[in-house]
């Protein structure tokens, strides 16, 4: 039988893209879209996109109305830090917890309020939780109870950076990368910092946060752990003027006598039998347009001397988010972690 799933924000990107997977999944069957907002009205009407493809009416994003709707797991899609005060109340019910934003991908509650500028209303769980980078993490996933999905840019830097570490490819020195996200990205809100409305990014680009973006946080405490010793990436994002999507690239330090070779070959074996990870021939062949809709993430690397040269693509939307989420659930609950997620358009 269909593992019943609640979500909770499902209006907002990543709630629209988890309900989209989850309504043509074999394996889970959506019973709670929570709306703290909209809660009385039908999803189809507050998401018209949902019209004729299901009858559920968006629900308080309460305990008790996650319980009473049978869910065994929730996907947390709300970039609130609010949204945490529901969670030890979901636990001693025995739901697992998979957390689209940022509540648990960072281990000390000091880090949390260090690039978050809040505090945490669970620290307790911190410890526990198993951050949700899926290719890296697979085997501590498949028992957690809390997963903290990795920030959409911070997977298109880990996924192509850990495995160059941990096999001494490169060094953790001057590690610098450089980002470009669709719009979608920003979320629906106008946020003025990141001057995010259309006839702004229409015939333009711009760069935002170049010192000290949330998600270096999380990226240089996954790398450290990689490296066994403090690593620290230099990163600059930028808005694209594109719907959805993120480029990056990072230039790292090659390790005496390696080259793009190596990087490879490190890729390769890292990645084996994980499709949703595609190694490609060199970095021109990196292009968003052929990861937008997916769950994959595409790498390519060039040597420069002993600088490499990387390109990540991936669609911040799915693998960045909503794809990724259902994969860490798919890794939790023993299915396989292609399950829902193959195709284009998800």
């Amino acid at each position: 039988m269909a593992i019943p799933v609640a979500l909770l924000g499902a209006t907002g990107y990543a709630g629209e893209g988890v309900v989209r997977i989850l309504l043509n999944h074999p394996g889970f069957t959506l019973v709670h879209a929570g709306s703290d907002r909209l809660h009385g009205q039908p999803l189809a009407a507050a998401v018209p996109a949902f019209t004729g493809e299901t009858d559920l009416v968006l629900a308080p994003d309460t305990p008790e109305a996650i319980r009473a709707s049978g869910a065994r797991a929730v996907v947390l899609a709300k970039k609130s830090p609010e949204v945490t005060k529901v969670v030890p109340a979901l636990l001693d019910a025995g739901l697992v917890v998979v957390d689209i934003g940022a509540e648990f991908r960072l281990r000390t509650a000091a880090a949390y309020q260090r690039w978050y500028k809040e505090e945490h209303h669970c620290p307790e769980l911190l410890a526990e939780a198993v951050y949700g980078l899926s290719e890296i993490n697979a085997d501590a996933i498949r028992t957690a109870r809390v997963i903290g999905n990795p920030g959409c840019y911070a997977t298109s830097m880990l996924l192509p950076l850990i495995p160059l570490l941990k096999a001494g490819v490169i060094t953790g020195a001057s590690l610098v990368a450089v980002g470009y996200s669709g719009v979608s990205g920003a979320g629906k809100r106008f946020i003025e910092a990141n001057n995010n409305l259309f006839w702004a990014l229409n015939e333009n680009l711009h760069s935002y946060k170049p010192v000290g973006h949330q998600h270096t946080g999380e990226v240089d405490q996954e790398l450290s752990l990689a490296a066994g010793a403090p690593v620290h990436l230099s990163f600059v994002p930028h808005l694209a003027p594109i719907t959805r999507g993120i480029h990056t690239t990072i230039t790292a330090r090659l390790a005496p006598g390696r080259g793009a070779a190596d990087a490879t070959a490190a890729w390769q074996a890292a990645y084996a039998g994980r499709p949703f990870v595609r190694v490609r021939p060199g970095p021109q062949q990196v292009e968003v347009a052929n990861v937008a809709g997916t769950n994959f993430c595409d790498l390519g690397c060039a040597a420069d001397g002993d600088t490499l040269i990387i390109t990540s693509a991936l669609d911040n939307l799915v693998k960045g988010a909503s794809g990724q989420a259902v994969q860490n659930l798919n890794l939790r609950f023993g299915l396989p972690e292609t399950t829902g997620l193959l195709g284009r358009g998800i």
